[in-house]
């Protein structure tokens, strides 16, 4: 019986498979009748990933003239601090309201991406942390004073983004943020009752509800 289930769910509810992007859409819903939709994103921060995240985004808006928001939940310990500002100017000028909700853990560049959106979200037991950006060594060899220094101004560059983008999104001090991307013993790592309290999660907790279109971005290998 269980398998019967779950082959008729398999009927009704079809499975596309792009790359590792996932999008299921239920076979008795017209594109018109599509206002809302969701995004699933459990992928660290890098050119591949951001693609998919950005043209699922694209893919909705352009086949669903009615849609009004797009809900993106976001599980990243984050990772290329390019890619992830990148994700940030693409998402906050996207002409549909995206809603982001942070579903357990949204750390380092994936912080920037949680920043993209007015509407800031939660689950009960999400985590943040927020630190210092690192920049790579390519030498991988003995460091002249010249190429140490151009390392430190590459991390700086990067953390100055993260402060600019942090005073955008929340309300913790330029002080306090200088000392969190300053140095990795001062990271800040919050639950979802003190970031709320520096606003960096701005709204109650999102209802549960149903979308009839989903995408799923995993960048789990095969």
């Amino acid at each position: 019986m269980l398998r019967k289930k779950l082959i008729l769910l398999a009927l009704a509810l079809p499975i596309h498979v792009h790359a590792n992007i996932f999008f299921i859409k239920g076979n008795t819903v017209n594109d018109t009748d599509v206002d809302k939709a969701a995004i699933y994103f459990n992928a660290g921060i890098d050119p591949q990933t951001v693609a998919w995240l950005l043209s699922s985004v694209d893919e909705i808006n352009g086949n669903y003239r009615n849609i009004q928001n797009i809900d993106i939940y976001l599980n990243s310990g984050g990772g290329d601090m390019d890619s992830g500002y990148m994700a940030y100017e693409a998402l906050r000028k996207n002409p549909t309201k995206l809603n982001m909700i942070n579903a357990s853990n949204v750390a380092s560049s994936a912080t920037i991406i949680y920043c993209a959106s007015n509407e800031r979200y939660a689950m009960p037991m999400a985590s943040f942390l927020l630190h210092p950006a690192a920049a790579a060594n390519e030498i991988n060899d003995y460091l002249k004073p010249d190429q140490a220094q151009r390392i430190l101004d590459d991390a700086e560059k990067y953390n100055s983004l993260f402060r600019t983008i942090y005073s955008s999104c929340t309300k913790i001090p330029a002080e306090e943020l200088k000392a969190i991307t300053s140095s990795e013993s001062r990271r800040a790592t919050y639950n979802i009752e003190n970031a709320k309290k520096v606003g960096l999660v701005n709204q109650d907790m999102k209802k549960q509800t149903t979308y009839p279109v989903t995408y799923y971005i995993t960048d789990m290998q095969n």
